[in-house]
């Protein structure tokens, strides 16, 4: 343990008050007199990067008192931490009102998504910023940029918004960095959300991609293992909020937690998971307001089979599904007709979550907020695939998924006497190819009680 790196990811509510911080002051102090060099990633304060979304989308049409909004609610944290920031929001000011500038006069997508890139971690670089100097009032404290140490990989054929706005990174152990880091203090601090461009410049690794950083940064130090600090004890069964039953689910193998966060969990993002299973680096989830314990370990199985767990564990929702039927009677004579499909939507940068084909009729859905989609644009890629097959659009749709392994045995489980897809159309049924998801699609309108009615009968009974 002694000299080993501990990264501590905050999320956006973990540092947006007073007793937030002094959680995570006493967190840091405990696990520096464990032995471990501790870099806390931390989130914007929660809400601001909408907010600076709002101002990227309408940056032509303002009136003139957003960004004094984003900057009070920083100035009346400060108050309550006592820590003096106005220098920090005289340059965020003139930041924002900069990019903005360069927004407006872009003229292509790629500038346009060059200067919304650099305009969202604005929130991040002010928390960070205000939480060192918080710290530092008690412990030894320097702020590091992130950047430093990430930089998305280069992909040539990659869409713009997807190479600035929802980049990736291949994070590989860097002594170098480590060493340079080791001789700052021994409490570090620095931006999640972000990498470095290979082209300069900033480039952000999605929404939810503050989890990613922390596991990338991890790889790259080589970290004993990450804490996720955030709202909620852990991993549930199913979201608390809608199924009060839902069980914490104390321990994750790396399949497990994948699934589940690619299926909708909010707590984790999937690549996080993804990133942490290569490194092979545990991750802790907990709650900032109970500190003193984790709600769930997801980690690499111990070699023996009493961790794994058959049947689902979890029944997760994804709102915000597209999805899109495709019927082309002469489709058994037309070769490529698929592979034409599929250039079509990868021209637009846009990724399928889920495909299933017949012999005349293909259907596929796809993540409106990961794929950062309006209708306008979904209505538009419609329309060329028109040019060669009949498309019916459902734009408001929810996949809910059923996690665990055996999943597509999971359906044969329900209640017999179980009337729900008697009295609700079923859109889609895509199982996994390893058997550990099945997921449902339906009108948006009918998730919340299919989501009831599959963890009653398979997890609660």
């Amino acid at each position: 343990m002694s000299g080993q790196w501990l990264v501590l990811k905050l999320g956006g509510t973990s540092v947006s008050g007073r007793q937030q911080w002094e959680t995570i002051e006493a967190l840091a102090r405990q696990r520096l007199d464990e032995g471990y060099h501790v870099l806390l990633v931390c989130s914007a304060l929660a809400g601001i990067t909408n907010a600076l979304q709002h101002l990227a989308d309408h940056a032509d049409s303002l009136a003139g008192n957003e960004v004094a909004d984003i900057l009070s609610r920083h100035r009346q944290l400060a108050a309550q931490l006592e820590t003096e920031i106005e220098d920090l929001l005289d340059a965020a000011g003139q930041e924002i009102n900069s990019v903005l500038r360069m927004i407006i006069s872009a003229t292509d997508e790629i500038d346009r998504c060059k200067a919304v890139a650099s305009l969202l971690p604005v929130g991040e670089w002010l928390s960070t910023r205000m939480g060192e100097r918080y710290l530092a009032r008690t412990t030894a404290t320097d702020w590091v940029d992130a950047r430093e140490a990430l930089q998305t990989v280069r992909e040539e054929d990659s869409h713009a918004r997807r190479a600035w706005l929802a980049a990736r990174c291949i994070s590989k152990p860097d002594t170098g960095l480590q060493q340079r880091w080791l001789a700052r203090a021994p409490l570090l601090i620095t931006q999640g959300f972000i990498a470095a461009h290979p082209d300069g410049g900033t480039a952000l690794l999605g929404r939810g991609g503050s989890d990613t950083s922390a596991v990338l940064l991890a790889s790259r130090l080589e970290a004993d293992h990450v804490e996720i600090w955030t709202d909620v004890p852990g991993l549930f069964s199913a979201d608390p909020r809608t199924v009060p039953n839902a069980r914490l689910l104390k321990t994750l193998d790396y399949d497990e937690a994948l699934e589940m966060a690619a299926s909708g969990a909010k707590v984790l993002h999937s690549r996080s998971i993804r990133a942490a299973a290569r490194a092979g680096i545990p991750v802790r989830v907990g709650d900032l307001s109970n500190s003193n314990c984790f709600g769930t370990t997801i980690q690499r199985p111990d070699g023996s089979d009493s961790h794994i767990t058959e049947g689902i564990r979890s029944v997760c929702c994804q709102p915000r599904m597209a999805v899109l039927l495709l019927q082309n009677l002469d489709m058994r004579e037309q070769v490529g007709f698929l592979a034409w499909v599929f250039a079509e939507i990868s021209q637009a940068g846009i990724s399928i979550d889920l495909v299933s084909t017949s012999e005349t009729t293909t259907t596929l859905a796809i993540n409106m907020d990961s794929n950062q989609l309006d209708e306008a644009t979904l209505n538009n890629l419609a329309t060329r695939l028109q040019q060669r097959c009949a498309v019916t659009v459902f734009p408001h749709c929810s996949a809910i998924n059923l996690v665990g392994r055996g999943a597509r045995m999971a359906l044969g489980r329900m209640d017999p006497n179980s009337t729900f897809f008697d009295d609700h159309p079923l859109l889609m049924l895509s199982q996994s190819a390893n058997d550990m998801c099945l997921s449902v699609l339906v009108h948006a309108a009918d998730a919340e009680e299919l989501l009831k009615v599959l963890h009653s009968a398979l997890i609660e009974k």
